[in-house]
């Protein structure tokens, strides 16, 4: 019987190649100065800093209150009650209050300071020619009625100034010389069944 042939010799493997040598992790080197043979060293410059926006500055406090409301001892005006508050007059032209007015105001507001919201729409006579000094009038003794509220320990968030100036609509047959305060109590809180 024949013999099977024999295998063919397998061919010789080739060494491995010799082993690189290992390299040391490299870290930026320092900034050292460069220099060449015909050349000195030359330092080499730091990078500028960067840019930055400017800081922005967050108020920790609350702003300040409203100065004193401005009670002038002369000032002309008068206090009238109105079914859900006070009717507030003052003089032409003027935004200052009376020890009068400012009593009223104060008799209105201390017994529901910290219940009730108060509505201040308040309005000047106007002419033709400037209707924004009108609304500044009117601004202005919104604003000086809310200063006397908050010297009597109402939040400022309780108290809502509307400024209409010459408005001939809310105006009517009072005087445009005026303020309405409205006080809106707090709802009451649902009662629990017994």
């Amino acid at each position: 019987m024949p013999t099977p042939p024999a295998p063919a010799p397998m061919p010789a493997i080739a060494a491995a190649p010799p082993a690189l040598p290992a390299l040391a992790p490299t870290a930026n080197p320092p900034a050292q100065p460069v220099a060449t043979p015909d050349m000195p060293p030359v330092p080499m410059a730091a990078p500028p800093p960067p840019v930055l926006p400017p800081p922005t500055i967050v108020p920790t406090r609350p702003p300040a209150p409203p100065g004193p409301a401005p009670i002038v001892a002369d000032a002309p005006g008068a206090a009238t009650p109105l079914p859900d508050g006070l009717r507030v007059t003052f003089g032409p032209g003027r935004g200052d209050l009376s020890p009068a007015t400012a009593d009223a105001i104060r008799a209105v507001v201390r017994p529901v300071a910290k219940t009730a919201t108060f509505n201040v729409t308040s309005l000047a006579a106007g002419d033709g020619d400037d209707a924004s000094a009108a609304r500044r009038l009117s601004l202005s003794r919104g604003l000086a009625i809310r200063a006397l509220m908050i010297g009597e320990g109402v939040a400022s968030t309780r108290i809502y100034v509307r400024a209409l100036g010459a408005n001939t609509e809310a105006t009517g047959t009072a005087s445009p010389d005026r303020a309405d305060i409205a006080v809106v109590p707090d709802p009451a809180p649902p009662r629990s069944a017994p």
